[in-house]
């Protein structure tokens, strides 16, 4: 019988860790309950920034509310609006819903395949435990609040990058709305949303979605298009209010994706043109529970608590690559969770605002990959399960000493534990590993917003984060499977004025932040794709947002976004060569976003936009080869409304930019964006 190998690490003793935790949130408990009265309760509280719409503030210390258009966009637009609406936001999608796809905030970017997410997402009260399960298309969510940074204390899930919470449209009166539309590439969207009158002691509402299209890639061999889409999504709320003040709500997301084959060109050839001899195919369902619970306390305080499931499958995900020698990939992977947060909120308006919280969370992913040359041999043949825990207690206090000055303290105490095991059966039969890995940490969290007179304000907040560690399954050298917890201390300072009217604003941060076990993840050689931690890393950068009213007519809107991430230590883990002073991959140096909007009183209105993004690093060495140059996207959009109909007419990326939306350096391939597109949609409240 072969020895399993076993791995242990301990980076701090959890119960410690949490009895500290407990001892200050009795304090925070006892300033809430001193001072505490009736306040609604908001899974996300005190949006900070509105994009579209109104002035914005810094992002230092609060949030950036974004409009996805729900009138006529998909969530899979919704992830390109915000790109542009939120600076130092980077989505790259893989082209098979999240699997693979790259998110990063402030420099910050998740491991596609393994490891937990650099930016966590809420569907209403429903959080998604990993990156490779966000859902492609999704319909009634009508504007996202983004919150850029370590947020450990507002949020039950939380890593060190950002966390991103879809909110339901919320309907004003009983009724709904219709869509259908059409565009390029045999692109087709209908959608039905119906609410209830949302008034007295219970609403519902019921929104479903179908949206598909053709691949913007041609396989000249087999004469079809790669890349095809055909998704599914519905999502549900049902809300009771049994008495005044209190409420039990219960929300269903459901999604279902059967695409085909994953729109991979290899690097260097055309953007939209492949020859092979077969592709592959992309199944994934996923659904996603809560049932939520709101009530008042003496004292006027407020508990929360939301019980939450979410169940995603990939089943399977196949796809066919000339390296050269020509390799099939086969992968089936699960993950499931059961997730239970707990809230307290005193008195908004007390002289002393505190809100605790604790979450718990337990879960289970579950793979097998298969690689092969075809016709010829396998050369992996691997499955592994993991089991995770994770437990926290959390909560911030906000006090106002002077007029106009407000001081914050936060604290989150966090202890986790990973259980995997491995086994192979290619190259090595039997070959066995069994890892364990076990985390308890203390994240504080400070900051200061000054309102200088009655139109300026200064903030500044320091937090601490963390992305817990965990194991790379597909490499079978046990020295390279377990990676480090990546900590993250940031420091952000922003200033923002809006004029008196209320016609223009601008908002500009910095901040600048200290990473340790920084995690990177690529194939670092022929057979071994891993994670590997950094010890030593910065970020930098700035932020700025503006919107700028000049008439009753026209409206303008700039957000743009700098990052710079270097590895301050990193020795390849294979070769042993020093690659400190490096960039980091996967985050784009910059991005930006101007859109111009007309609504000249009329039915009609009209609106541009041009969006850039920095150069983009896909490898810690900077190779010229998995480098995508900096890229800009000019879209216009044009609407016509009558009553309860509205028209929507747009192109997207007119110029016809190429560029690679993503690259997957192992493979020298990418995925290219999308070219020129034109569109449709007509919609009908009712």
């Amino acid at each position: 019988m072969k020895a399993r190998p076993r791995c242990v690490r301990r980076s701090q003793d959890p119960a410690a860790a949490l009895r500290a935790a407990l001892c200050a949130f009795a304090l925070l408990g006892c300033a809430a309950g001193s001072r505490a009265q009736a306040t609604e309760e908001e899974i996300v509280q005190n949006p900070a920034v509105l994009v579209v719409g109104a002035s914005p503030g810094t992002a230092s210390a609060g949030a950036t509310l974004a409009d996805v258009q729900p009138d006529f966009e998909p969530l899979s637009t919704a992830w390109a609006a915000l790109n542009g609406a939120v600076p130092n936001l980077h989505i790259s999608e893989s082209g098979s819903g999240g699997y693979g796809a790259l998110f990063a905030a402030r420099g910050l970017a998740n491991t596609p395949y393994f490891g937990d997410p650099a930016v966590t997402v809420y569907f209403a009260d429903i959080p998604l435990p990993s990156s490779f399960t966000y859902p492609e298309g999704l319909f009634g969510f009508g504007s996202a609040n983004v919150f850029l940074g370590p947020r450990g204390t507002q949020f039950g899930r939380a890593t060190d990058g950002a966390v991103v919470v879809f909110n339901p449209d919320e309907a004003a009166r009983a009724g709904g709305q219709a869509v259908a539309g059409a565009g390029s590439f045999d692109s087709r969207f209908a959608a039905l949303a119906v609410s209830t009158d949302p008034h007295g002691g219970a609403d519902a509402t019921v929104c479903a979605e179908y949206d598909a299209r053709s691949g913007y890639v041609q396989n000249q061999q087999l004469g079809i298009s790669v890349g095809d889409q055909d998704n599914v999504d519905a999502f549900a709320r049902l809300r009771l209010r049994p008495w005044s003040g209190a409420e039990v709500s219960l929300e269903l997301l459901d999604t279902r994706s059967r695409d085909g084959a994953q729109p991979v060109v290899p690097l260097g050839g055309p953007l939209y043109s492949v020859s092979r001899a077969m592709e592959g195919v992309t199944d994934l369902d996923s659904f996603g529970a809560a049932l939520k619970g709101s009530l008042p306390l003496p004292g006027s305080a407020r508990l929360t608590a939301v019980t939450s499931f979410t169940d995603w499958r990939m089943d399977p995900y196949s796809s066919f690559l000339v390296i050269p020698p020509p390799l099939t990939n086969l992968v089936d992977q699960g993950q499931k969770r059961w997730n239970e947060e707990l809230r307290l909120q005193s008195d908004p308006r007390g002289a002393v605002r505190a809100e605790a919280g604790a979450w718990l969370s337990r879960g289970t992913t579950d793979n097998f990959v298969l690689r092969a040359i075809p016709n010829l041999f396998p050369i992996e043949g691997s499955s592994f399960a993991e089991a995770e825990r994770t437990a926290a207690v959390f909560g911030e206090a906000t006090a106002e000493p002077l007029e106009g000055l407000s001081l914050t303290a936060g604290l989150r105490a966090e202890a986790g534990a990973k259980d995997f095991d491995r086994l192979e059966q290619v190259p090595v039969p039997g070959l066995a590993f069994d890892g364990s890995d076990r985390y308890g940490v203390l994240l504080p969290k400070l900051g200061a917003d000054w309102r200088v007179g009655p139109n300026d304000s200064l903030e500044v907040a320091a937090a601490e984060g963390i992305r817990p560690g965990g194991f790379s399954s597909f490499t079978d050298n046990p020295a390279l499977i377990p990676f480090a917890p990546e900590r993250s201390t940031q420091y952000s300072a922003g200033w923002t004025r809006t004029d008196a009217g209320q016609s223009a604003s601008l908002s500009v941060t910095a901040f600048y932040t200290a990473i340790g076990n920084l995690q990177i993840e690529r194939s670092f050689s022929a057979t071994d794709y891993f994670v590997a931690n950094a010890p030593r890393a910065h970020s930098l950068g700035a932020e700025a947002q503006a919107r700028w009213k000049p008439s009753a007519h026209w409206t303008i809107r700039l957000t743009a976004g700098w990052t710079r991430v270097l590895l301050d230590e990193f020795n390849a883990p294979l070769t042993g060569l020093n690659e400190s002073g490096h960039e980091a991959p996967n985050a784009p140096a910059y991005n930006a976003s101007l859109v111009v909007t007309l609504r000249p009183g009329g039915h009609w209105y009209a609106e541009g936009e041009a969006t850039a993004t920095g150069r983009t690093y896909f490898d810690e060495l900077g190779t010229s080869m998995y480098t995508q140059d900096a890229y800009g996207l000019l879209a216009l959009r044009w609407g016509y409304e009558a009553g309860p109909w509205s028209l929507l007419v747009f192109g997207e990326n007119l110029a016809n930019a190429g560029y690679y939306e993503l690259i997957v350096p192992g493979v020298n391939s990418g995925m290219p964006g999308a070219p020129r597109t034109f569109g449709a949609k007509v919609a009908h409240r009712f």
